[in-house]
């Protein structure tokens, strides 16, 4: 008997519910940060079925808790020992993290860009991935601006929506852009509008969706800034 990892969210948050196979949802607490559990008899291999349902699940969690910082679909620990572990010795950047997201929603919108790619490629800002020095850190964070300040396309659209974006995340796989916003949980209705006025003035045609739980931030940020 497993244990499936469903979110991270603050220690003292009740947590009502069931999991992916029927199971009673419990909290695992470590200092200031707990983890959202389920027991587990069988490891689920993803399917659309049931992304849509862990979606759902992650959907009631954000419903009952200030912050959840979700887990990845198909996260499992041997035993509570070991989730105890990793909640003690990552304290710091999960409990950072779960900071970051309290209170915010994740907005999705994907265009099509003129420049084309191979390579999947994915830039954070502010929050960046961990740097294993300050001159790498100062450098992760240039190259990271650039390539999201590049996306001229959006331009005028990031302009429109940026008093309500906490955090950026852009991703580029071949034509394809998507750019993630960390957005205050109520400004969402706000958000579209404003969105949606400048697709129609510059006439660039995007994907909107949301709000969701904040999957593309759910990466602890163990670098400089937070």
């Amino acid at each position: 008997m497993s244990l499936r990892v469903y979110a991270i969210v603050p220690a003292g948050q009740p947590v009502r519910g069931t999991g992916l196979e029927g199971e009673r949802l419990r909290v695992v607490k470590g200092g200031p940060i707990a983890a959202v559990v389920g027991e587990s008899k069988t490891r689920l291999a993803a399917s659309a079925a049931r992304v849509v349902a862990y979606d759902r699940l992650l959907h009631h969690l954000a419903d009952q808790s200030t912050a959840v910082l979700p887990a990845r679909f198909g996260t499992y620990v041997a035993d509570e020992a070991e989730l105890l572990f990793i909640l003690r010795t990552r304290r710091l950047s999960l409990h950072r993290a779960v900071a970051h997201v309290r209170n915010r929603a994740q907005m999705t919108v994907r265009l099509v860009i003129e420049r084309s790619g191979d390579a999947a490629t994915s830039t954070r800002v502010p929050g960046l991935a961990p740097a294993r020095s300050g001159t790498a850190y100062l450098h992760a964070r240039a190259n990271a601006a650039a390539g999201a300040a590049s996306l001229a396309e959006f331009a005028p659209l990031r302009a429109a929506v940026a008093r309500w974006v906490r955090d950026e995340r852009v991703e580029h796989r071949g034509r394809l852009a998507t750019v993630y916003h960390l957005i205050p949980r109520g400004a969402a209705a706000a958000y579209r509008r404003a969105l949606a006025r400048e697709m129609r003035a510059h006439g660039v045609p995007v994907a909107l969706s949301g709000p969701w739980v904040p999957y593309a931030f759910s990466a602890p940020d163990e670098g400089a800034g937070g």
